[in-house]
C-alpha cells in the first residue's frame, strides 16, 4: 500500500476517533446530568415522609436513569471496539497487509467518510474488483464519470455488504479517471439512501433487473448489487462450459432468466444460492449476445 493510501486510511480512522471523542464528551455531560438527578432523588428521599407511595413514584425514574446509563456504556463499548479494529487494520496496512476491513466494521457509520473517500485497492484478486478493474480500463472517460456517479448514489436496497463493495468499486473508478488526467465528481455526503420506502426499493429492483437482462457491459460489472448474480453465472459457466459462438447452453439461458426474475422481485442472489442445473431446466438454445 502506498504512502498516500496509508495516509488516507489513517485519516479516516482519525476522523472516527474525533467523532468518538465528541461522543465521549457528550456522554460525560449526560453522566453529569444523571448524577445531578441522582442527588436530587437522594435529597427528595431524605426530605419526604418515609412511605411506600413516595418510593413507588420514584421507582420508574430510577429505572429509566439506570437503563440510559447502561445503554450509553454499551454504545460506547461498541464504538470503541469498531475504532480499535480499524486502527489494527490501518497498522497492518502500513506494514504491507492488504486485507480489507471486515464488513461489520467498514459499514459502521463512524467510518463513513473513510468508506466514501478510500484509496483504490489495485491488488485485490476478488472477482468483482478484478472484473471491474478490467472493465473500467476499457471504458471511455466520459462513460466512467457517468458510472462513478451511479456508484456514488446510495441504493435503497443496499445491504452492508453491497454498500461496502459499492464504494470499493467507486474508489477504483475514481482512480482510473484521475489516472487519465481527468477530474472525477466528488463523493456523496452519505453512503445510506435517504428514501428506503417500499416503492423506492421496487423501482431500484426493476432498474437492476433491466441492467441484468441487457447483458454484459461495463455498467453491469460496476454494479455491486449484481455481483452475487455474476458470481452464480460465472460458476455455472465453469461447470457447463462457455457459449459456443453466439449461442449459450440452454441451462445458462434458463439461469439468466431466473436470476433476472429474482432480482426484479427484490432478491439479491449470491454464490451460496448457486446450484447445478437440473434436467427439467433444459430448453431450446436461445441466441444471446454476451448475456450475463
Amino acid at each position: 500500500m502506498s504512502t498516500d493510501q496509508v495516509s488516507a486510511a489513517l485519516a479516516g480512522v482519525l476522523d472516527a476517533l474525533t467523532l468518538v471523542q465528541e461522543q465521549l464528551h457528550a456522554l460525560t455531560e449526560s453522566s453529569q446530568r444523571i448524577e445531578a438527578t441522582h442527588r436530587e432523588i437522594v435529597h427528595r428521599l431524605d426530605t419526604i415522609d418515609a412511605g411506600q407511595a413516595a418510593v413507588t413514584d420514584l421507582t420508574p425514574i430510577l429505572e429509566m436513569i439506570l437503563g440510559r446509563s447502561i445503554d450509553d456504556r454499551e454504545i460506547m463499548k461498541t464504538q470503541l471496539g469498531t475504532i480499535a479494529t480499524a486502527i489494527g487494520f490501518a497498522h497492518a496496512a502500513a506494514n504491507g497487509n492488504q486485507a480489507p476491513l471486515p464488513v461489520a466494521v467498514a459499514s459502521d457509520p463512524l467510518l463513513e467518510r473513510f468508506i466514501l473517500t478510500q484509496p483504490a485497492d489495485l491488488l485485490s484478486d476478488e472477482r468483482s474488483l478484478t472484473d471491474w478493474r478490467n472493465a473500467a480500463s476499457a471504458a471511455s472517460t466520459a462513460e466512467l464519470i457517468v458510472l462513478l456517479n451511479r456508484q456514488y448514489q446510495p441504493s435503497p436496497t443496499d445491504t452492508p455488504e453491497t454498500r461496502v463493495l459499492r464504494y470499493r468499486l467507486a474508489a477504483l473508478t475514481r482512480a482510473e479517471i484521475k489516472g487519465r488526467g481527468a477530474a472525477p465528481p466528488g463523493p456523496p455526503s452519505t453512503a445510506v439512501a435517504v428514501d428506503r420506502t417500499a416503492s423506492a426499493c421496487m423501482i431500484r429492483s426493476h432498474e437492476l433487473a433491466e441492467l441484468w437482462r441487457a447483458g454484459e457491459s461495463a455498467a453491469l460489472y460496476g454494479e455491486p448489487e449484481l455481483a452475487g448474480a455474476i458470481d452464480i453465472f460465472d460458476d455455472a459457466e465453469c461447470r457447463l462450459g462457455p457459449a459456443a459462438g453466439e449461442h449459450s447452453p440452454p441451462e445458462l439461458v434458463s439461469l439468466h432468466t431466473d436470476l433476472a426474475t429474482r432480482i426484479e422481485t427484490g432478491d439479491r442472489p449470491g454464490i451460496g444460492d448457486s446450484r447445478p442445473a437440473s434436467s427439467n431446466e433444459r430448453a431450446t438454445a436461445v441466441e444471446l449476445t454476451k448475456d450475463r
